[in-house]
């Protein structure tokens, strides 16, 4: 703001002050009202939604994922010479498996979720999942009718009827028997919970499984509970929480299937292999048996010679090793054409009987690499990047298999041939044995070479098969599902905190949009950012209906102003004594802005401080001193102006105060500005000024006409009148340009219209109770807490 140096007559400006915090709380606090309203509004929209909004529960549980390779204590090392096919697991990969929508869509059509049941309440439905009364069985439902409400209904307690609400169709037929109608295939049956719904049965929604799979997908949360952990901390977000329990239950029931038929796939196909091979010798151990007993029937042979016993075991013996050694060279040949394969779906192919070390760890290695691929491929689409480094990684992994096999194989041909050579001695040797003798020892060879096979080939089944059986699941339910009784969603303190804080936000908001784009004045500080022209008093507003305020026994508090404003105009209109008054234009921007008031009241208070004073009504537009004296306004200024009076003849005491003397307008001339620029405003002025010691102008508004600018060469002040939520920030701008190149003579402002205890803090330093002498102003009428609320607002 600017003030009045009263020691050294100067304006000092101190624009550099900016909006105190004291003065931004002021203007929130007087608008109090606003944020009353915002904030019974928010929290009124949260105590809705907390009344309609369904509660959300969180399911928890905790699964533990074994790593086999970390495995230790009594018998692992058993069970790993067993299971050569056992991997670790990496807990990443099982996170995205859990994740699956293959797994989850498993889940959806074991618990029958995309079957919903609601009940219908005032606002909001509910979904019964534990206490329906029916169930309804589906093995397919049409796609055109998922999402549609179904209203089911029983004629008699064995059949029931099912209506479309959309389309209208209708269906009924026997409870407890499958049906395939437009609906899809499905079946009806009664649960324990029947009679309680028995009047108000719940509708029927058929929903897509993949969107309800998508659903809970998104409301799925899996994490580690640590770093170094293999420990998973699984959630779901349901609106049910017994539904989510065994959501989650299932979920890791299903993961656990998966794992298990993933990880015996190859154990399985080592079985088979067996299987295939023992079938093979059992019917040929049993032909070359028969050969045998129908050989020594036939001779009558009992037993054969010690040499040709020797020789027996010897070629039994090199037939055995032989066996063995064709066996792993088939076990080779069925991994060489696995290699050389180019389908992505067989799978890994066994080792039976290899036992190099480097290619066991090769398989074992494609295996895990080849699981992890399909893994990916149940969360993800083949053309996914991911998939690429492992595919490139098989490759790798193939290649090196490749030469080790080789490498292998060509050993197993070398041991062949050796094998076969010593068969060929052992064969020379039994020609020297009598023929009936060498005859039995060919066909007891080929039986002993079938038995052995046969044997070992019982041996690694029974090994494979004890792997197969000692698999388990490779996690352990830590936590089963559980949840609290109190939902996590909505959260009321949260709820209530939010509407708190927006109740708050919104009305500042409003407010600062409503200030922004406020064009009218609003408070002293925006005066001073406007204008470097000093403010020579505040006017409280005030409704009252009386036109003078100012009387010698009033206490009012806008009466005190003006007593104050009186004051100030006394060091500013402080000059040489020349025995002649002091002329004191009021002007303003445009009407309304309470000119003709201040002036009228202005003048009366320096006449009841003892100054002779003339209030001219020179605005001769609109003039309004005249009625607010109450005096006749048929001879004035105007008639003067024209050669119709006198000087002395237009000039009129008042009734308010002997010291007080009014010159009205008169009739209003055609040309005002004509008549004020005439010799005779000057001589007539300077009558008053040898008369009077105060002469207060009221002038018509600067922002219309020009007569204030003609009327300003005669005065020695000016006073320019702005008021409250009326005077444009526009119009003082032109203000401050009619102040810096001295259009008025010491312009000075008196802000007009101040709400008394209003936004700014205006009002408290004055006493504004203290002065009063009017009831109505502390009265608490509903008329005047209306239009201060109004004002606040």
């Amino acid at each position: 703001m600017k003030a009045i140096d009263l020691q050294n007559e100067v304006v000092v400006s101190n624009n550099d002050e900016t909006t105190s915090i004291k003065d931004t709380v002021n203007k929130f606090l007087y608008k109090w009202p606003v944020f009353v309203i915002g904030i019974t509004f928010c929290v009124g929209l949260g105590l809705i939604y907390l009344r309609y909004a369904k509660p959300i529960y969180e399911v928890k549980s905790t699964l533990l994922i074994k790593d086999n390779k970390k495995a230790g204590g009594a018998g692992s090392d058993v069970m790993k010479e067993l299971d050569i096919f056992s991997s670790s697991k990496v807990v990443d990969n099982e996170i995205e498996i859990l994740k699956s929508k293959t797994l989850m869509r498993t889940v959806v059509e074991r618990l029958s979720l995309d079957i919903q049941y609601q009940t219908d309440g005032r606002i909001k439905s509910s979904n019964i999942y534990i206490s329906k009364p029916i169930k309804i069985s589906a093995s397919a439902i049409d796609s055109q009718y998922f999402g549609h409400s179904f209203v089911i209904t029983f004629p008699n307690i064995s059949t029931f009827m099912l209506e479309d609400k959309e389309t209208g169709k209708k269906v009924s037929g026997p409870l407890g028997v499958l049906h395939k109608n437009v609906f899809g295939i499905f079946k009806v049956d009664k649960t324990s919970y029947f009679e309680k719904y028995k009047n108000a049965m719940p509708t029927v929604e058929f929903k897509d499984p993949a969107v309800v799979t998508d659903n809970l997908l998104a409301d799925l949360t899996i994490s580690l509970s640590g770093k170094l952990s293999t420990v998973l901390d699984i959630s779901l977000k349901t609106s049910v929480p017994e539904m989510g329990a065994d959501i989650l239950r299932t979920l890791i029931l299903v993961y656990n299937e998966a794992a298990l038929l993933d990880k015996n796939r190859t154990t399985q196909n080592t079985i088979k292999f067996i299987d295939d091979r023992l079938a093979l010798i059992t019917g040929e151990l049993t032909e070359v048996e028969k050969d045998v007993e129908g050989f020594k029937s036939s001779q009558g042979l009992t037993n054969i010679s010690s040499e040709a016993t020797l020789y027996l075991e010897n070629v039994k013996a090199n037939d055995a090793r032989l066996n063995e050694n064709n066996l792993k060279i088939s076990v080779v040949d069925e991994i060489e054409r696995y290699l050389k394969s180019n389908t992505s779906d067989q799978q890994v192919p066994s080792t039976l009987g290899i036992d190099d070390p480097v290619l066991l760890s090769q398989i074992a290695q494609l295996a895990d690499l080849q699981l992890k691929k399909d893994q990916l491929l149940a969360t993800t689409q083949p053309n996914n990047p991911l998939l690429v480094p492992v595919v490139n990684q098989i490759e790798r992994t193939k290649e090196s298999i490749k030469a080790t096999v080789q490498s292998i194989k060509t050993s197993l041909v070398t041991t062949k041939l050796a094998l076969e050579g010593f068969n060929e001695t052992y064969q020379k040797s039994i020609k020297k044995i009598p023929t009936q003798e060498r005859q039995f020892i060919s066909i007891e060879r080929q039986r002993s070479i079938k038995e052995s096979l046969y044997l070992y080939l019982l041996q690694k089944k029974e090994e494979t098969a004890i792997s197969f059986a000692s698999s388990v699941e490779d996690s352990r339910v830590v936590d089963q599902p559980y949840f609290q009784k109190k939902p996590v969603q909505p959260r009321k303190p949260m709820i209530y905190f939010a509407a708190l804080i927006a109740g708050l936000i919104l009305p500042i908001c409003y407010l600062y949009i409503k200030e922004t784009f406020n064009s009218r004045l609003n408070s002293p500080s925006d005066l001073s950012k406007l204008t470097d022209a000093p403010v020579l008093g505040e006017i409280f507003f005030d409704d009252t209906s009386e036109a003078i305020v100012v009387h010698p026994t009033s206490r009012k508090a806008i009466a005190e102003q003006f007593r104050a404003v009186r004051t100030n105009m006394q060091f500013l209109n402080r000059k040489a004594k020349t025995g002649l008054g002091n002329v004191t234009l009021v002007t303003s921007s445009m009407s309304g802005e309470g000119k003709s008031f201040v002036a009228t009241n202005l003048a009366a208070a320096l006449a009841i401080g003892g100054k002779k004073t003339v209030l001219i009504e020179l605005d001769l537009r609109k003039p309004k001193v005249s009625k607010y004296m109450n005096l006749p306004n048929k001879l004035g200024l105007s008639n003067y102006l024209i050669g119709q009076a006198k000087m002395a003849d237009i000039v009129q005491q008042s009734t308010v105060n002997s010291n007080l003397f009014i010159v009205g307008s008169g009739p209003v001339p055609p040309n005002p500005s004509e008549l004020i620029v005439q010799t005779e405003t000057t001589e007539f002025i300077q009558y008053l000024k040898e008369n009077f010691d105060e002469i207060i102008i009221d002038t018509p508004p600067v922002g219309l006409v020009t007569d204030a600018q003609i009327l300003a060469n005669h005065a020695d002040s000016s006073i320019y009148l702005v008021r409250q939520h009326v005077t444009f920030k526009e119009q003082i701008k032109i203000l401050d340009k009619l102040y810096k190149e001295s259009k008025f003579p010491r312009l000075n402002i008196i802000f007009n219209g101040v709400i008394a205890k209003g936004s700014y803090g205006y009002g408290y330093g004055y006493g504004y109770g203290y002065y009063s002498d009017d009831e109505r102003e502390t009265s608490f009428s509903l008329n005047t807490i209306w239009k201060n609320l109004k004002q606040r607002l």
